[in-house]
């Protein structure tokens, strides 16, 4: 089982993390809107998605966990928890603080749990959220330049499922105010 990750120094350096933002990763609406994006399955999988990485809870990851190992609630709850802070932690150490909203964190979040932190820091989508493009920024989670919808296939195929939760990741990166 993940452990509680610490504050990297990547989000260190930039000073104490905003109450506001840690609040939004750590609500119940973000909880929640994790396990309706990924599900909360409580055996480790083989994720046809991934490649068949060794998946589990909502949507945690493990090249080394068994594949049909059971989990109880309990345990999934406080992955998924660990989850939101340590994708979390990823985003706040890439994303300029100056930009980001509660929903927006939250959503970059999401997006960073399903492609990999590193995907989601070297994204378009944080490059011009970064440079204060935030409406592009947001509509880059969902559609290249071309307008074609990013981020979106598994082995090289359109997967709608993907797209309708990006088009849920850039909703809630677009808002104001609170999750």
């Amino acid at each position: 089982m993940p452990s509680m990750p610490g504050i990297p120094t990547a989000v260190t350096r930039k000073g104490v993390i905003p109450a506001v933002l840690m609040a939004a990763l750590t609500s119940p609406s973000a909880y929640m809107l994790l396990e309706r994006l990924e599900g909360n399955i409580h055996r480790v999988y083989a994720d046809h998605l991934a490649g068949g990485l060794p998946t589990f809870c909502a949507g945690r990851t493990d090249p080394n966990a068994v594949v049909g190992t059971k989990l109880t609630s309990e345990q999934c709850q406080a992955i998924n928890k660990i989850t939101l802070l340590e994708y979390g932690y990823a985003v706040l150490g890439c994303v300029n603080w100056d930009h980001l909203t509660p929903p927006r964190l939250v959503g970059l979040t999401m997006f960073a749990i399903n492609l990999g932190k590193e995907g989601a820091c070297g994204s378009r989508a944080v490059r011009l959220i970064n440079s204060g493009e935030l409406a592009a920024g947001c509509d880059a989670i969902a559609r290249g330049p071309d307008g074609r919808p990013a981020w979106s296939y598994a082995e090289g195929k359109f997967v709608q499922g993907l797209q309708n939760r990006r088009q849920a990741e850039r909703k809630l990166c677009l808002q104001e105010g609170t999750v």
